[in-house]
C-alpha cells in the first residue's frame, strides 16, 4: 500500500486554529456551490445542469470555505490528464474570498486543501497563472509553496468569445 503523502510545512491548516471549514463540493452541496458562484464570485448561474455536472466530475474541484453555514471563499481547479505521463497535473483556476473575510487565511487554506487533494491523487504538479502585478495573489501562492519556474515566464491571456455566455432559448 502506498505511503500517505506528507503535509507541506507551508500548509496553513497545520499552523492555525481556523474558524471555518474547507470542503470539496459534491452534488449534495449544490446550494452552497451556487452561493459561492453568486455571492463570492459575483456571477450568475446560467445553467444549473452545468453546475451539477461540474461538482459531480471527479476531475473538477470546487472547494468551499464555510463559516457558520455561509460560504466565505471558494477555489475551483482541475485535474488534467497529460499525453506524456499517467499522473495528473493540477490547475488551480481561481480563488475568491469575500472582501470582509480577506486576510484571515481563507485563501491560503483553500490553496492548501487543493494541494493536498493533488498529493492524494498522485499529481506531479500544481500550477496557477496570475499576474506578477497581483501582489496579494503572488504573496499568497508563494506562502503556500508555489514558486515561479523562471523569472522569464510571462503569461499572456489570449481568448476569443465563442458565445455571449447565454443559453439559447429556442
Amino acid at each position: 500500500m502506498p505511503e500517505s503523502p506528507k503535509p507541506s510545512p507551508h500548509d496553513p491548516l497545520l499552523h492555525s486554529n481556523l474558524s471555518f471549514t474547507i470542503l470539496r463540493a459534491s452534488s449534495a452541496d449544490e446550494g452552497l456551490a451556487r452561493q459561492a458562484i453568486v455571492e463570492v464570485d459575483g456571477r450568475t448561474v446560467l445553467d444549473e445542469a452545468a453546475l451539477v455536472e461540474f461538482i459531480s466530475d471527479p476531475a473538477r474541484y470546487l472547494l468551499l470555505a464555510i463559516e457558520s453555514g455561509r460560504v466565505i471563499g471558494s477555489l475551483n481547479g482541475y485535474a488534467l490528464q497529460r499525453t506524456y505521463r499517467r499522473e495528473p497535473q493540477f490547475l488551480l483556476y481561481e480563488v475568491g474570498v469575500r472582501p470582509e473575510c480577506r486576510n484571515r487565511g481563507v485563501g491560503k487554506a483553500l490553496v492548501a486543501k487543493f494541494i493536498s487533494e493533488a498529493r492524494t491523487a498522485g499529481a506531479f504538479e500544481v500550477w496557477v497563472i496570475t499576474s506578477e502585478t497581483n501582489e496579494a495573489a503572488m504573496a499568497m501562492y508563494e506562502s503556500c509553496g508555489l514558486g515561479r519556474e523562471s523569472q522569464s515566464n510571462v503569461a499572456v491571456m489570449l481568448n476569443i468569445a465563442l458565445s455571449d455566455g447565454k443559453r439559447n432559448s429556442g
